[in-house]
């Protein structure tokens, strides 16, 4: 008796986790309770970008396809706070799989044209929506 009521707990919780991954992967990220970026006096710091389009269309063919949208994505918030690429310093790259770290490095590595932020990648965690790459950045611009 015992045993059975254990495997009804477990598969009601699994039904119940799956459904709630399922609902998460169609929740637009604007409705998600925070910034794409924050400025503090010249300081921009970046959130986590995933490999959505800003019409809202999830990009999954490839770790490549993924990194290369999260760093448009990025691009777009450093263009409209008036930051660049050379302004980035320092970013955290999350993989789900730490084994894409080669395809991913490839592609994060062309958009820095005069030097790297410092960086941390993290390797083995879930992204939310089950994609494979997040990125996160800080940009510093001093005043002129």
């Amino acid at each position: 008796m015992k045993t059975r009521n254990l495997t009804l707990l477990l598969l009601f919780v699994s039904l119940l986790t799956g459904a709630f991954l399922w609902a998460q992967k169609s929740v637009p990220l604007s409705t998600l309770p925070f910034s794409p970026a924050r400025k503090a006096g010249p300081t921009l710091y970046v959130s986590g970008q995933v490999p959505r389009t800003a019409e809202g269309q999830d990009v999954r063919q490839s770790v490549e396809a993924e990194t290369r949208q999260v760093m448009e994505n990025i691009g777009r918030i450093l263009k409209q706070q008036g930051y660049t690429w050379d302004d980035v310093v320092n970013s955290t790259v999350y993989l789900k799989d730490i084994n894409d770290y080669q395809e991913m490095n490839k592609v994060y590595a062309s958009y820095f044209k005069n030097g790297f932020p410092a960086r941390a990648t993290v390797g083995g965690v879930e992204i939310v929506f089950g994609f494979r790459v997040e990125i996160s950045c800080i940009a510093y611009k001093e005043s002129k």
